[in-house]
């Protein structure tokens, strides 16, 4: 059984010049949106001999790009400067002109009422309309609920004379990227999903895509590659939603919950382990099972256990803060005016990404109860939640030795096995990874 999933890239009539592009490595890939998905797509084109020129509103980040330097933990300076002759970066839509494929690489967070914001992507097809031409291939990357790839499209290109999927294609190709991933997947080993406005469409996104990923799947239809992407994520909340009331229900009976978990995981079929922590963050657990949740309103039905995970997650980090006050009480100390060190405030291990980390509500929740709360974080260097400021504290038996208590929100490289663990009278282990010692309880 192969794990090759690519159709058979047979050349049909009207196809040769894209075809004969794409096996010269001259055709020209336009990239919007530099961040965590579009850089490293870049850089995979660019390194398999095509010419890339990325777009970005952040001017500093198009800069970095210039002189060969990484803002993301995946991408190297050296990979950079080993493509600096076929990669470039531009704040100006126009010098996109000539591009024969455009992909559209920017984030899709939520509203406040929880709906799909597609504000960025609208913008981002917006700019790229007048630079649309006959036979162009557009690749919409950005996460977004089912049918929306098409109506954006159509919307952007309305009143240029320009028939989606007849005078150019449109393909759907969702992204997979997992940043600071150290099992060693990237771009050229994670499976493509690839799905068409139409069988042609497929057919070059998936021609295009095989020159970088070593799998494509290419499936029917635009909404089938929409609607796959944002059920990967809705299976991971379903599941880590799951695992925390596992967790509460280990901790009641006085069982570890990462060995239940462990040993569950040595069945080779039919289960896939997740872990507890004190919340998910990020911009694809918290946020893509929401548009299931709306298409599914839409089409007039509920997906009431994806709601359920959805509320068991959220209530995740006041569980940290009423768990942090419980283990004071027993000690005689309130959580009114104590010291509170928060170890890894991003929403992963490896990145100094703080979109939707848990860490930010804990903040909220401790600052309520009159904690003064600091925090420890070598990718963060300053933080501020509404407002104010959160001091950063060093990683010193010092410092540690000032606090009442230390929680783990986050894990540092290199901290977990450290000594210093044993320093604050109270250490909360929100992960269940710190070595058993009689200042450290478990979430």
């Amino acid at each position: 059984m192969t794990d090759v999933l690519v159709p058979a890239l047979v050349r049909r009539p009207g196809t040769d010049t894209f075809d004969g592009l794409v096996e010269s490595r001259t055709l020209r890939v336009g990239i919007v949106g530099l961040g965590y998905t579009g850089l490293p797509l870049g850089l995979g084109f660019a390194a398999a001999g095509f010419p890339v020129r990325g777009l970005d509103t952040d001017a500093a980040r198009a800069a970095q790009v210039m002189r060969g330097e990484s803002y993301l933990p995946d991408v190297s300076d050296a990979e950079l400067a080993s493509v600096n002759s076929r990669l470039s970066a531009t704040t100006e839509p126009g010098e996109l002109a000539g591009s024969d494929v455009l992909m559209i690489c920017v984030p899709t967070p939520v509203t406040g009422s929880q709906q799909a914001n597609l504000d960025y992507v609208d913008a981002a097809l917006a700019s790229v309309a007048p630079l649309l031409r006959r036979g162009m291939l557009l690749v919409v990357q950005s996460t977004v609920p089912p049918g929306a790839t098409a109506a954006a499209v159509a919307a952007a290109v309305a009143g240029t004379g320009l028939e989606p999927g007849i005078d150019f294609h449109v393909a759907m190709a969702p992204e997979r990227v997992d940043p600071a991933n150290t099992d060693g997947w990237n771009l050229a080993n994670t499976p493509k999903v690839v799905g068409g406005l139409t069988p042609e469409c497929t057919r070059r996104a998936a021609l295009l895509f095989g020159q970088v990923c070593r799998t494509v799947v290419p499936v029917s239809s635009l909404e089938v590659a929409e609607l796959a992407k944002v059920f990967e994520n809705t299976f991971r909340l379903v599941n880590i939603g799951l695992t925390l009331e596992l967790s509460d229900l280990c901790q009641e009976l006085g069982i570890p919950v990462r060995e239940v978990i462990d040993a569950a995981a040595t069945k080779p079929y039919g289960f896939l382990a997740h872990y507890p922590g004190p919340g998910v963050g990020g911009e694809c657990i918290p946020v893509d099972p929401l548009f299931l949740r709306e298409a599914a309103a839409r089409a007039g039905t509920d997906m009431e256990l994806v709601a359920a995970a959805h509320r068991r997650i959220e209530q995740r980090p006041q569980q940290v803060v009423e768990r942090l006050g419980a283990l004071l009480d027993r000690r005689g100390r309130s959580l009114r005016g104590a010291k509170v060190l928060l170890v890894g405030v991003s929403y992963k291990t490896g990145v100094a990404d703080l979109r939707n980390a848990p860490a930010l509500d804990i903040v909220r929740g401790l600052r309520a109860a009159g904690a003064q709360v600091s925090y420890h974080d070598p990718l963060v260097p300053e933080l501020e939640i509404d407002g104010a400021a959160v001091p950063a504290a060093g990683w010193t038996a010092v410092e540690l030795a000032q606090q009442d208590a230390a929680v783990l929100v986050t894990p540092v490289r290199g901290l977990e096995d450290d000594v210093l663990w044993g320093v604050p009278p109270v250490v909360l282990d929100t992960h269940n990874r710190l070595s058993a010692a009689s200042n450290v309880a478990v979430l």
